[in-house]
């Protein structure tokens, strides 16, 4: 459901960037090269006729979708959405999908991941104050940062674009209590005290390890992520 149209006016799209990617198996190196295969056959047939309009690239649309791309993508296509009502409906839900081959439920709906963040009320406090890690199966989220191996230029441009940053600190922190502090895997943001009652937002962006989870789940959609000037992130080699 979430697969744009992939072909228009010599524009192509393949891999993730055309959301070809399964959900269920957390897989799409092999859709990606499949979707690579079909674009250059469609690319070839296009410069043979000397014609990259629509017309002439809807084949490959088409040969997507009638590939094993396809038949793959459309059994997963509700799993994830099947899991909003809980674990026990979702696994049920997820299973009834697959044995169907994704003919049944027929289609659920689906929410943006932003939609799915509840209001703060302020009665319960940090839940992850207490947290312990061991160091051995679970660690702190700047030892996570260490092993990731992510490297970015210091002095480069922060690719981390905040808005609003009055929004950060005035409404969201009513509001949801700054969840980006809690749902950034990489410590990249913190809402830091000056003093008086003051805070400010601080961006950690050389900690950032490219998952998008920001620009996704922010209640405002006000975060938006950019690719890195430079190519950095990260490389995982410690992992």
């Amino acid at each position: 459901y979430t697969i744009p149209h992939i072909a228009s006016d010599g524009v192509l799209i393949v891999g993730d960037s055309g959301a070809l990617c399964n959900g269920e198996r957390l897989k799409g190196i092999h859709t990606a090269i499949k979707s690579g295969m079909i674009a250059a056959e469609t690319i070839l047939a296009s410069l043979v006729k000397d014609d990259y309009s629509l017309s002439t690239l809807e084949a490959y649309e088409k040969g997507v979708r009638e590939s094993y791309i396809g038949g793959e993508l459309y059994k997963s296509r509700n799993f994830h959405q099947a899991f909003d009502k809980g674990r026990i409906a979702g696994l049920a839900v997820a299973g009834i999908s697959t044995l169907t081959g994704g003919r049944f439920p027929r289609r659920i709906p689906i929410k943006a991941g932003h939609k799915h963040m509840v209001q703060f009320s302020g009665k319960n406090g940090d839940r992850y104050a207490d947290l312990k890690y061991d160091d051995k199966l679970t660690f702190n989220k700047l030892t996570d940062v260490y092993y990731s191996s992510t490297q970015h230029d210091e002095d480069q441009p922060c690719h981390l674009h905040v808005l609003d940053t009055n929004i950060c600190i005035d409404r969201c922190t009513k509001e949801y209590g700054n969840p980006c502090e809690n749902f950034c895997p990489a410590n990249v943001y913190e809402m830091v005290e000056e003093g008086e009652g003051r805070r400010r937002l601080h961006i950690n962006f050389s900690n950032c390890v490219h998952c998008k989870t920001c620009d996704i789940m922010d209640p405002y959609q006000i975060i938006d992520w950019v690719p890195p000037e430079g190519g950095g992130g990260p490389n995982y080699k410690n992992m």
